[in-house]
């Protein structure tokens, strides 16, 4: 088990006190010189829910988040950023410190060249099992996307970033627009197959290496295209996979969630079994 709780308590009491002290929402300062104790050295990266920061403590290195929005109790899983400590600044804001992984991202690799097929599929699975139980927590993701596919040095998948979104939460979108299923698109009510879809982009992207409906030009059109084109064909974009792996793509990114993967490793075991084929 690569994740370890916070000291001081048991979890579920540790997880109560989170909930207590994540409610409010205010402006903080985006260049703090500390946050809770944490003495921050750079920006490591801000997104929809808040801004990471990378800080020192007495046990090294770490990264602190601190965020713009409601949060949901943190999850304890070998294949999800384990957080450390947590708390509010004077101002409201709720912080998060977190493992410091320094290996980078799925997103990254790829833009590097370095994400070959039984690499991105690989990562995909060890992301399939965080969102699966996360799923079986009550907790959606809300932005599956490569860029939240941390790798630690032995190439570990690490699943970061979490939103805000419960089950059956309308009305809202988090995660970006290549990757946005259709329901959150069209604020439906959501559930776990929502990060399905965004699973069956992010692998379309990571073995393509561009995100699916690229070509269609504006964010607007990309958003139309979830909405009502067909999902792109892999092999279109990288003719050396096995025409197995369209079936893969056009399966988990059926617009309508019945039609689609049920849970995110039965996604990840098509794509491994498809892969194992020959053209």
């Amino acid at each position: 088990m690569r994740c370890r709780c916070p000291p001081g308590g048991p979890l579920s009491k540790w997880r109560r006190s989170f909930r207590s002290s994540c409610r409010r929402s205010r402006t903080v300062d985006p260049t703090p010189a500390s946050v809770g104790g944490y003495l921050i050295r750079s920006v490591l990266g801000t997104g929809g829910t808040g801004t990471v920061y990378l800080a020192r403590h007495a046990g090294g290195l770490v990264a602190v988040k601190v965020l713009d929005v409601e949060c949901p109790a943190p999850l304890v899983h070998p294949h999800i950023v384990p957080v450390y400590d947590h708390g509010a600044t004077i101002d409201g804001k709720h912080w998060l410190a977190m493992q410091y992984v320094a290996g980078g991202d799925a997103d990254s690799e790829l833009r590097a060249g370095r994400m070959s097929p039984a690499r991105a599929v690989r990562i995909v699975a060890g992301v399939a099992e965080a969102l699966d139980f996360a799923h079986s927590q009550g907790v959606l993701h809300g932005d599956v996307k490569p860029s939240n596919f941390l790798l630690d040095k032995d190439d570990w998948a690490l699943l970061t970033d979490f939103g805000v979104l419960p089950f059956v939460r309308s009305g809202t979108v988090l995660t970006s627009a290549a990757y946005a299923s259709p329901e959150m698109l069209l604020g439906n009510e959501i559930d776990g197959r929502a990060d399905v879809y965004s699973l069956g982009c992010s692998l379309f992207r990571l073995l393509t290496g561009k995100p699916p409906f690229f070509d269609v030009g504006s964010k607007g059109a990309v958003v139309q295209a979830h909405l009502r084109r067909a999902a792109p064909q892999a092999t279109s974009f990288a003719p050396w996979l096995p025409t197995a792996m369209d079936d893969v793509v056009t399966r988990a990114m059926a617009k309508d969630p019945h039609e689609r993967y049920q849970s995110a490793r039965e996604l990840a075991l098509a794509a491994t079994r498809a892969l194992a084929t020959s053209r």
